[in-house]
């Protein structure tokens, strides 16, 4: 942003910021945040959106929404730490050189400031208290360079590197071609340069965040396989000693004839019908009677390993198969540059990221996990409006054509609502078979009998809504609600289906 475009930007925000306060602060990508204010005699809330980016620096006041990465980025959590909360005293431009200063304090301690430094080809914001002791910058310099390092004094950048060509049309006029931006009220002035801002942001850095989850997610899954494929190299280890135990009872009858050091022994299989004679492996460094307890205990470990496989499996699967969930849905949402940003959007981003992080202990098993009541469908917490609202969120209602009601998950948490709060034991449920995709709802009207139109629309509904959709024709899973239950430790929108299904096979249309 330019020197004339960001005085007339910083003096329309001179008188509207003061008095309010910091109630939340964002960092986007590494070059925006984002101050959440509220207070200062005005109603609802204002969003400061502040952009170091070469693309389109400047601040202004947004009514958009943006996505945050799940965990807070380095200079977020200090300003988080040291300025929210705090209330905003006055905001200033230095003379003739692109570098604005936010002063707030919170009550009964020191000022600290946010200082915005738009000069050059890579601007910066840099936090600092008291008489100007730094405590940390958004973007580092090089190695060496002493100008930000924490504790110091701020010293703004040499200056004349930076100048400003004066035959330069200012950004306002040139971007919002507007003759009289100079005159016009300073809430229309930043609506038509956040018009501006916001497709410029969304095709740098709108799915930023999104495209590194996707990626994530893809590599869990890879992950996720290789645990697999480990998993059922062990699982078949295991099912060769189930036999242990037999030749434990076949070495039984022949422990009086053998000597410590033996490495094979051959005994009549009495267990077969022909009594043929078999070969026994032994262990020469152990005794008979050791030898003869190894087998039982091999055969013991392996019918209680083989269980917990089999569980570990099941878990994994359901795992993986939540993990398409979430990436499909991702690429969904990503495929729409000019959607809004929803929080059902932002807690999805948080789920993902919740999957994918790297744990430095071990889980324990989804399936021995008994202490959280996912399990229990029936809510024992009484309703509240809250309550009311939240069980429609991410979902979508269709009429159905025999005066039944269809409704649609958005994504995972429309998912949980749909099935916690909107649905009944004889409801049916629908779901693209063996893809990932939305889940249906058909609830059919008071008294009526199942129509298998309101069927086959409810399941056009689940193949249109699923990575089936592409294809010609795609394969449903329908089957009652009374059959799904929660995994224990289920995650948002995770089911299992207990009971009788029925594959309905649907066209899409284009």
């Amino acid at each position: 942003m330019d020197n004339v475009s960001l005085e007339i930007m910083v003096a329309a925000l001179a008188k509207q910021l003061p008095g309010t306060f910091i109630t939340k602060v964002h960092q986007m990508t590494p070059y925006h945040l984002l101050l959440r204010l509220r207070g200062g005699g005005q109603s609802g809330e204002k969003r400061l959106l502040i952009s170091i980016a070469p693309q389109e620096p400047g601040l202004h006041l947004t009514s958009r929404r943006y996505l945050n990465p799940p965990r807070p980025l380095r200079f977020c959590a200090y300003l988080r730490h040291h300025f929210q909360g705090a209330k905003i005293r006055t905001v200033e431009k230095f003379d003739h050189d692109r570098i604005v200063i936010i002063r707030a304090a919170r009550r009964d301690e020191e000022e600290h400031q946010l200082i915005i430094e738009l000069i050059g080809k890579r601007g910066n914001a840099i936090l600092s208290r008291g008489d100007d002791k730094l405590i940390g910058a958004l973007m580092q310099e090089k190695t060496g360079a002493k100008r930000l390092q924490p504790g110091l004094a701020y010293q703004p950048p040499e200056t004349d590197k930076y100048t400003d060509d004066p035959s330069h049309s200012s950004i306002l006029l040139e971007k919002i071609s507007r003759d009289d931006f100079r005159s016009k009220p300073s809430e229309e002035l930043q609506a038509d340069y956040d018009n501006w801002f916001f497709p410029h942001y969304q095709a740098h850095y709108g799915n930023l965040e999104s495209r590194r989850l996707s990626r994530s997610l893809k590599q869990h899954q890879r992950r996720l396989k290789k645990r697999v494929k480990k998993l059922l190299a062990e699982q078949k280890e295991k099912v060769e000693h189930l036999n242990d135990s037999r030749y434990g009872d076949l070495l039984k009858g022949e422990i009086h004839n053998l000597k410590r050091g033996s490495k094979k022994v051959v005994v009549t299989d009495y267990y077969s019908t022909t009594l043929e004679k078999v070969e026994i492996s032994l262990n020469p460094a152990l005794s008979p009677l050791a030898n003869l307890e190894k087998f039982y205990k091999n055969a013991k470990k392996a019918k209680r390993g083989i269980k917990l496989i089999a569980e570990r499996l099941m878990a994994t699967e359901q795992e993986e198969n939540y993990s398409k969930e979430l990436l499909f849905q991702l690429e969904q949402l990503s495929e729409d540059p000019d959607r809004v940003i929803s929080d059902e959007e932002q807690e999805l981003l948080e789920l993902a990221a919740k999957l994918t992080e790297k744990k430095r202990h071990r889980q324990p098993n989804p399936t021995l996990v008994g202490k959280q009541k996912t399990g229990h469908k029936p809510n024992q917490k009484p309703k509240s409006k809250s309550d009311n609202h939240n069980k429609h969120r991410g979902v979508e209602r269709a009429p159905g054509v025999s005066g039944g009601i269809i409704y649609l998950g958005r994504n995972v948490i429309g998912n949980e609502n749909i099935y916690r709060h909107l649905s009944a034991p004889d409801d049916l449920w629908f779901h693209a078979h063996n893809q990932p995709g939305a889940h249906v709802l058909l609830k059919t009207a008071p008294g009526a009998k199942d129509c298998a139109k309101e069927q086959l629309q409810a399941a056009t509904m689940a193949a249109a809504h699923s990575k089936a959709q592409p294809e010609k024709f795609a394969e449903v899973t329908m089957i009652r609600v009374k059959y799904l239950r929660k995994p224990k430790g289920g995650r948002l929108g995770q089911l299992l289906l207990s009971g009788p299904i029925q594959i309905l096979r649907v066209k899409n249309y284009d």
